[in-house]
């Protein structure tokens, strides 16, 4: 009996040995797959640090006022000054830039936060310390795409910074407030004295770094108003889309397989005996696992929308569009795996290391934004990234068909290369 178990596991490594591109695919998965998530997975832990800050475009329209002191004080630059000593932010500042420029950039991607400070700033900061409706209020701009840890990480450190800052900047008139209400009723002399320390206990309190106090403040969170939504996206708004995509590149795998068992029972023979050009035989192909794309899709959006209470945006349209063309991309990679590969082993390792990996490196499992700069610039060569992309713009930030069109052509692009170079490979047998 041992003779014979030794024997099958003889001629099972001599198999494995034979087909060794598939047994380099058993190796490179894990492989490949633990340094891309490795990697991908750093920046979760590192956005806002030293090492990988965060970028918040900051607008000052802050006009000052005049101070306690007779200065002209403008506290929203006091502020800024704070907020550069953060650890794990970069401020971008200009002084030219504009509210409106300022959502532009990250409505485009460009940056992912921005904080604005209005012309009536400081004005507010003094006001409010008699009138409670002079609250000052500061506006932090959020690409409603990041994941939310990161933008309440960072709407967290201004808001303190914020708030301190504009204690400090009524602490003086809260003490010349609390020695008028005290001096009130005393004598002339005695109100004398109090007046010479209110006097001097307000020139020390002058640097605004002394002292503290309580602050009412409001930092309001706020998408781009060229993303036409007025609240911020769920979780469900957020991984529906991404496991959608996930879930419709699978499909490349089961259209090679199809195709490689249709060579090795000989129909590809047979058909090419009819006069069947190879193009007509690939778009046959990929054909019926196209429309089983879509019906994918369809399930599940209707399954978010009917079970999760998924909303699907202001553009079914535009959803549509990404979704036909994700589709070609996803068929697209199954035709150009079936005409790479050499065997069914070849075929599964290939489908499973490329489906995987381009989804990590796509954002589906790691948001893009976490990764190091690198992985993000390699992340637009995954069509996941694309697909993500145009379903988050529709979904999540609120646009339509035109605002998809860019991704939309980028995945068509990746469908029509991958038939192309699968075209060129293709051999009957």
């Amino acid at each position: 009996m041992l003779r014979q178990i030794l024997a099958l596991t003889f001629k099972d490594v001599r198999l494995l040995l034979r087909d060794r591109a598939a047994l380099v695919i058993l190796f490179v998965i894990p492989l490949m797959f633990t340094l891309v998530m490795s990697t991908a997975l750093k920046g979760v832990f590192e956005p806002g640090t030293e090492q990988r800050p965060i970028a918040l475009v900051v607008v000052v329209q802050d006009e000052g006022v005049v101070y306690l002191n007779g200065e002209h004080v403008v506290l929203a630059q006091a502020v800024v000054e704070a907020l550069q000593g953060v650890s794990g932010l970069d401020l971008v500042v200009d002084p030219d830039r504009t509210p409106a420029q300022a959502e532009a950039l990250v409505a485009e991607g460009a940056y992912p936060l921005a904080l604005i400070f209005p012309r009536d700033f400081s004005r507010r900061v003094v006001a409010g310390v008699k009138d409670p409706e002079a609250t000052p209020v500061v506006r932090f701009v959020v690409d409603p795409g990041l994941p939310f840890p990161v933008t309440a990480s960072v709407k967290a450190a201004v808001t303190a910074v914020v708030t301190r800052t504009v204690a400090y900047g009524q602490a003086p008139y809260r003490v010349r407030e609390a020695f008028e209400r005290a001096a009130a009723g005393l004598p002339p002399a005695q109100r004398q004295t109090l007046a010479q320390g209110l006097t001097r206990t307000l020139t020390a309190m002058y640097d605004l770094s002394e002292v503290g106090g309580r602050a009412e403040v409001r930092v309001e969170t706020v998408v781009p108003a060229a993303f036409r939504r007025e609240d911020f996206p769920t979780a469900v708004e957020q991984n529906v889309p991404a496991y959608t995509v996930f879930g419709m590149f699978f499909i490349a795998g089961v259209l090679a397989s199809s195709l490689w068992k249709e060579k090795q029972l000989g129909t590809a023979l047979r058909l090419r005996a009819a006069p069947l050009p190879s193009a007509a035989l690939l778009l046959g192909k990929l054909l019926p696992y196209y429309l089983v794309n879509l019906g994918q899709v369809a399930l599940m959006f209707g399954v978010g929308r009917m079970v999760l209470g998924l909303p699907l945006g202001n553009s079914l349209a535009g959803l549509v569009l990404v979704s036909l063309a994700t589709a070609a991309a996803a068929t697209g990679l199954g035709l150009l795996i079936a005409t790479w590969a050499r065997t069914e082993n070849q075929i599964a390792g290939l489908s499973t290391l490329l489906a995987l990996v381009l989804a990590a490196v796509g954002g589906m499992m790691v948001p893009v934004f976490v990764m190091p700069e690198w992985m993000q610039r390699l992340a637009r060569l995954s069509p996941h990234f694309w697909a993500l992309q145009g379903y988050q713009d529709v979904i999540v930030r609120g646009l339509g068909v035109q605002d998809v069109l860019p991704e939309v052509g980028v995945l068509l692009g990746f469908a029509a290369a991958f038939y192309a170079f699968a075209l060129a490979r293709f051999r009957w047998t």
